[in-house]
Protein backbone atom coordinates (compact mmCIF):
# COMPACT_ATOMS: atom_id res chain seq x y z
CA UNK A 1 0.00 0.00 0.00
CA UNK A 2 3.00 2.30 0.40
CA UNK A 3 3.51 2.45 -3.35
CA UNK A 4 -0.13 3.46 -3.81
CA UNK A 5 0.19 6.20 -1.20
CA UNK A 6 3.33 7.50 -2.88
CA UNK A 7 1.59 7.45 -6.27
CA UNK A 8 -1.39 9.40 -4.94
CA UNK A 9 0.83 11.95 -3.22
CA UNK A 10 3.06 12.41 -6.26
CA UNK A 11 0.46 12.47 -9.07
CA UNK A 12 -2.88 13.57 -7.55
CA UNK A 13 -4.02 15.75 -10.46
CA UNK A 14 -3.02 13.18 -13.07
CA UNK A 15 -4.89 10.43 -11.25
CA UNK A 16 -7.96 12.66 -10.80
CA UNK A 17 -8.02 13.40 -14.53
CA UNK A 18 -7.54 9.71 -15.39
CA UNK A 19 -10.39 8.61 -13.12
CA UNK A 20 -12.68 11.32 -14.48
CA UNK A 21 -11.97 10.31 -18.07
CA UNK A 22 -12.62 6.69 -17.03
CA UNK A 23 -16.14 7.61 -15.87
CA UNK A 24 -16.80 9.28 -19.23
CA UNK A 25 -15.66 6.13 -21.04
CA UNK A 26 -18.01 4.04 -18.90
CA UNK A 27 -20.96 6.23 -19.87
CA UNK A 28 -19.96 5.97 -23.53
CA UNK A 29 -20.31 2.17 -23.26
CA UNK A 30 -23.39 1.31 -21.14
CA UNK A 31 -22.25 -2.32 -20.89
CA UNK A 32 -19.62 -1.22 -18.36
CA UNK A 33 -21.74 1.54 -16.82
CA UNK A 34 -21.62 -0.02 -13.34
CA UNK A 35 -17.87 0.46 -13.23
CA UNK A 36 -18.41 4.23 -13.31
CA UNK A 37 -19.70 4.23 -9.73
CA UNK A 38 -16.53 2.52 -8.51
CA UNK A 39 -14.56 5.28 -10.22
CA UNK A 40 -16.85 7.89 -8.63
CA UNK A 41 -15.91 6.44 -5.24
CA UNK A 42 -12.20 6.63 -6.02
CA UNK A 43 -12.62 10.25 -7.18
CA UNK A 44 -14.30 11.24 -3.91
CA UNK A 45 -11.64 9.46 -1.85
CA UNK A 46 -8.81 10.96 -3.89
CA UNK A 47 -10.26 14.45 -3.48
CA UNK A 48 -10.75 14.19 0.26
CA UNK A 49 -8.02 11.79 1.42
CA UNK A 50 -5.26 12.73 -1.04
CA UNK A 51 -3.09 15.87 -1.01
CA UNK A 52 -6.11 18.03 -1.93
CA UNK A 53 -7.70 17.13 1.39
CA UNK A 54 -4.78 18.16 3.57
CA UNK A 55 -3.12 21.38 4.55
CA UNK A 56 -5.37 23.89 2.77
CA UNK A 57 -7.10 25.26 5.85
CA UNK A 58 -7.60 24.59 9.53
CA UNK A 59 -7.26 20.99 10.71
CA UNK A 60 -10.94 20.86 11.69
CA UNK A 61 -11.92 21.91 8.17
CA UNK A 62 -9.76 19.17 6.66
CA UNK A 63 -11.36 16.57 8.94
CA UNK A 64 -14.85 17.76 8.03
CA UNK A 65 -13.91 17.67 4.36
CA UNK A 66 -12.67 14.07 4.61
CA UNK A 67 -15.80 13.08 6.54
CA UNK A 68 -17.93 14.64 3.80
CA UNK A 69 -16.13 12.54 1.21
CA UNK A 70 -16.88 9.34 3.12
CA UNK A 71 -20.49 10.43 3.58
CA UNK A 72 -20.85 11.13 -0.15
CA UNK A 73 -19.51 7.70 -1.10
CA UNK A 74 -21.79 5.98 1.43
CA UNK A 75 -24.81 7.95 0.20
CA UNK A 76 -24.07 7.01 -3.41
CA UNK A 77 -23.85 3.29 -2.71
CA UNK A 78 -26.95 3.40 -0.52
CA UNK A 79 -28.76 4.98 -3.47
CA UNK A 80 -27.40 2.40 -5.89
CA UNK A 81 -28.51 -0.66 -3.90
CA UNK A 82 -31.92 0.78 -2.96
CA UNK A 83 -34.99 -0.21 -5.03
CA UNK A 84 -36.00 2.58 -7.40
CA UNK A 85 -39.49 2.79 -5.91
CA UNK A 86 -37.96 4.17 -2.68
CA UNK A 87 -37.81 7.70 -4.04
CA UNK A 88 -36.24 9.41 -1.02
CA UNK A 89 -33.02 7.38 -1.30
CA UNK A 90 -31.60 9.91 -3.73
CA UNK A 91 -31.91 12.86 -1.33
CA UNK A 92 -28.72 12.17 0.73
CA UNK A 93 -26.76 11.64 -2.48
CA UNK A 94 -27.93 14.89 -4.08
CA UNK A 95 -27.16 16.92 -0.95
CA UNK A 96 -23.80 15.34 -0.06
CA UNK A 97 -22.37 15.40 -3.58
CA UNK A 98 -23.54 18.97 -4.23
CA UNK A 99 -21.74 20.16 -1.09
CA UNK A 100 -18.70 17.97 -1.82
CA UNK A 101 -18.16 19.24 -5.36
CA UNK A 102 -18.72 22.86 -4.34
CA UNK A 103 -16.21 22.59 -1.50
CA UNK A 104 -13.77 20.64 -3.70
CA UNK A 105 -13.80 23.28 -6.42
CA UNK A 106 -13.23 26.07 -3.89
CA UNK A 107 -10.24 24.20 -2.47
CA UNK A 108 -8.96 23.40 -5.95
CA UNK A 109 -9.13 27.04 -7.05
CA UNK A 110 -7.37 28.08 -3.83
CA UNK A 111 -4.65 25.54 -4.59
CA UNK A 112 -4.31 26.87 -8.15
CA UNK A 113 -4.06 30.44 -6.88
CA UNK A 114 -1.30 29.46 -4.44
CA UNK A 115 0.95 28.09 -7.19
CA UNK A 116 3.62 30.46 -8.43
CA UNK A 117 3.84 29.08 -11.96
CA UNK A 118 1.65 27.29 -14.50
CA UNK A 119 2.69 23.65 -14.86
CA UNK A 120 1.38 20.53 -16.55
CA UNK A 121 -0.05 19.01 -13.31
CA UNK A 122 -1.71 22.35 -12.63
CA UNK A 123 -3.45 22.31 -16.01
CA UNK A 124 -4.46 18.67 -15.54
CA UNK A 125 -6.03 19.55 -12.20
CA UNK A 126 -7.95 22.43 -13.78
CA UNK A 127 -9.27 20.19 -16.57
CA UNK A 128 -10.18 17.44 -14.11
CA UNK A 129 -12.07 19.98 -11.98
CA UNK A 130 -14.20 21.04 -14.93
CA UNK A 131 -15.00 17.46 -15.93
CA UNK A 132 -15.66 16.55 -12.31
CA UNK A 133 -18.19 19.37 -12.14
CA UNK A 134 -20.08 17.87 -15.10
CA UNK A 135 -19.97 14.32 -13.71
CA UNK A 136 -21.24 15.46 -10.33
CA UNK A 137 -24.07 17.39 -12.00
CA UNK A 138 -24.97 14.19 -13.86
CA UNK A 139 -24.93 12.15 -10.66
CA UNK A 140 -27.15 14.66 -8.87
CA UNK A 141 -29.50 14.84 -11.87
CA UNK A 142 -29.72 11.05 -11.82
CA UNK A 143 -30.70 11.19 -8.16
CA UNK A 144 -33.32 13.86 -8.93
CA UNK A 145 -34.76 11.64 -11.67
CA UNK A 146 -35.29 8.86 -9.11
CA UNK A 147 -36.70 11.29 -6.52
CA UNK A 148 -39.10 12.85 -9.05
CA UNK A 149 -39.55 10.45 -12.00
CA UNK A 150 -40.09 12.31 -15.25
CA UNK A 151 -37.89 15.25 -14.27
CA UNK A 152 -36.04 15.00 -17.59
CA UNK A 153 -37.87 14.19 -20.82
CA UNK A 154 -37.79 12.32 -23.08
CA UNK A 155 -35.65 9.61 -21.51
CA UNK A 156 -36.79 6.28 -22.89
CA UNK A 157 -34.18 4.23 -21.04
CA UNK A 158 -35.01 5.89 -17.76
CA UNK A 159 -38.74 5.33 -18.25
CA UNK A 160 -38.13 1.65 -18.87
CA UNK A 161 -35.97 1.38 -15.76
CA UNK A 162 -38.46 3.18 -13.55
CA UNK A 163 -41.25 0.92 -14.79
CA UNK A 164 -39.58 -1.91 -12.87
CA UNK A 165 -39.69 -0.37 -9.42
CA UNK A 166 -38.37 -3.48 -7.71
CA UNK A 167 -35.01 -3.10 -9.44
CA UNK A 168 -32.17 -1.31 -7.68
CA UNK A 169 -30.63 1.77 -9.26
CA UNK A 170 -27.34 0.02 -10.06
CA UNK A 171 -29.20 -2.61 -12.09
CA UNK A 172 -30.39 0.22 -14.33
CA UNK A 173 -27.14 2.15 -14.42
CA UNK A 174 -27.09 2.31 -18.21
CA UNK A 175 -30.27 4.37 -18.12
CA UNK A 176 -28.43 7.32 -16.56
CA UNK A 177 -25.89 7.76 -19.35
CA UNK A 178 -28.45 10.00 -21.03
CA UNK A 179 -28.75 12.19 -17.95
CA UNK A 180 -24.97 12.59 -17.74
CA UNK A 181 -24.96 13.59 -21.40
CA UNK A 182 -27.57 16.23 -20.61
CA UNK A 183 -25.51 17.44 -17.63
CA UNK A 184 -22.55 18.19 -19.90
CA UNK A 185 -24.85 19.85 -22.42
CA UNK A 186 -25.94 22.19 -19.60
CA UNK A 187 -22.39 22.64 -18.32
CA UNK A 188 -21.14 23.75 -21.73
CA UNK A 189 -24.34 25.79 -22.42
CA UNK A 190 -24.66 24.09 -25.81
CA UNK A 191 -28.40 23.42 -25.53
CA UNK A 192 -29.13 20.79 -28.19
CA UNK A 193 -32.74 20.56 -27.05
CA UNK A 194 -33.11 16.77 -27.40
CA UNK A 195 -33.57 16.43 -23.60
CA UNK A 196 -35.43 18.99 -21.51
CA UNK A 197 -35.98 19.46 -17.76
CA UNK A 198 -39.70 19.06 -17.18
CA UNK A 199 -40.15 19.71 -13.43
CA UNK A 200 -39.17 22.78 -11.36
CA UNK A 201 -36.34 21.10 -9.40
CA UNK A 202 -34.82 19.70 -12.59
CA UNK A 203 -35.06 23.10 -14.26
CA UNK A 204 -33.33 24.89 -11.39
CA UNK A 205 -30.60 22.24 -11.30
CA UNK A 206 -30.08 22.72 -15.05
CA UNK A 207 -29.84 26.49 -14.55
CA UNK A 208 -27.30 26.11 -11.73
CA UNK A 209 -25.20 23.76 -13.89
CA UNK A 210 -25.33 26.17 -16.82
CA UNK A 211 -24.13 29.00 -14.56
CA UNK A 212 -21.44 26.94 -12.83
CA UNK A 213 -19.73 25.85 -16.07
CA UNK A 214 -18.87 29.31 -17.48
CA UNK A 215 -18.21 30.65 -13.97
CA UNK A 216 -15.63 27.93 -13.30
CA UNK A 217 -13.92 28.59 -16.63
CA UNK A 218 -13.84 32.34 -15.98
CA UNK A 219 -12.34 31.97 -12.49
CA UNK A 220 -9.80 29.30 -13.45
CA UNK A 221 -8.75 31.10 -16.63
CA UNK A 222 -8.31 34.29 -14.63
CA UNK A 223 -6.08 32.49 -12.11
CA UNK A 224 -4.04 30.73 -14.81
CA UNK A 225 -3.57 33.87 -16.89
CA UNK A 226 -2.54 35.78 -13.76
CA UNK A 227 0.02 33.11 -12.86
CA UNK A 228 1.35 32.96 -16.43
CA UNK A 229 1.65 36.76 -16.62
CA UNK A 230 3.37 36.83 -13.22
CA UNK A 231 5.92 34.19 -14.21
CA UNK A 232 6.52 35.98 -17.53
CA UNK A 233 7.13 39.29 -15.75
CA UNK A 234 9.46 37.61 -13.25
CA UNK A 235 11.54 36.07 -16.02
CA UNK A 236 11.59 39.39 -17.87
CA UNK A 237 12.77 41.36 -14.84
CA UNK A 238 15.50 38.85 -14.09
CA UNK A 239 16.84 39.30 -17.62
Amino acid sequence: MNWLRRLVNRYPNQLLLLLTLGVLVCFAFPQIGRLSYVLYSFIALLLTCGPAGRGHSRAIDDRLYRALGALAVAAMWLWLITPMNLLASGVPLALSWSVLVGWSLVRMIQSLAARAQVSRPLLMGAIAGYLHLGLTAGLVMGAVETIQPGSFQPLELTKAALASGDLSVIESSGAFAEINYFAFVCLTTVGFGDINPALPLARMLSVVTSIAGPLYLAVVMGVLIGRFAGSFQSSGSSD
